[in-house]
């Protein structure tokens, strides 16, 4: 079983237990932080990448954003969202290596607490960078526990895991994707939130 595989059964399950389950809690707790980090203007067009449940495209809206998008590659997690969100947001079950925006769609695009899934780090952050404007910025937050070991046993735990990037390894994959790292800080004990703005275009 591939990778990709192994998440889109994961969150599929997951997606049936969300509304009880801590990490539910956890990640809204993130996503708050995250929040209050973002330079966003009402008309931004924002995409949120590993949108799950579509709770942080639901506090966008609850701003005043009215263009937003989501993708996973979980459908049960898009319909959750669908459920939430109605036709207010564009939804699309896809992949983050092939976003399917054209390039330079969006001011902002947003990734929480998904990165360590992604099969391919690089592709990753090239195609999130692809589709956004010139001087749109990149927002990744995702775990990072300090210890190695800890590292490695969240790895045995979590289906569909690839790798914790340490702060360094996320600037290096920003800066070869094109974009200017202007903000790397931890928000909260565990999580490393790194911002690129597009200067390629």
């Amino acid at each position: 079983m591939t990778i990709k595989q192994q998440n889109i059964r994961f969150f599929n399950l997951w997606a049936k237990t969300w509304s009880w389950c801590p990490v539910s809690w956890w990640l809204a707790g993130v996503q708050k932080k995250v929040l209050k980090e973002l330079q966003i203007k009402q008309s931004s067009f924002v995409l949120d990448v590993g949108c799950g449940t579509g709770r942080f495209l639901q506090m966008l809206a609850d701003k005043g954003v009215i263009k937003l998008a989501g993708i996973d590659l979980s459908p049960e997690m898009i319909k959750l969202s669908h459920s939430l969100l109605g036709s207010k947001v564009v939804l699309k079950v896809a992949s983050v290596e092939n976003i399917p925006f054209p390039d330079s769609s969006f001011d902002v695009v947003i990734s929480t607490e998904s990165f360590h899934h992604f099969p391919s780090s690089q592709k990753s952050v090239r195609d999130m960078s692809r589709v956004l404007k010139k001087n749109g910025l990149l927002y990744i937050a995702d775990v990072n526990f300090y210890s190695g070991f800890i590292h490695w046993l969240f790895k045995k735990l979590e289906p569909g895991h690839v790798k914790i990037y340490s702060a360094g390894e996320f600037r290096k994959l920003f800066e070869k994707a094109g974009l200017q790292v202007v903000l790397q800080k931890r928000i909260g004990l565990f999580v490393i939130l790194t911002v690129g703005k597009q200067r390629n275009i």
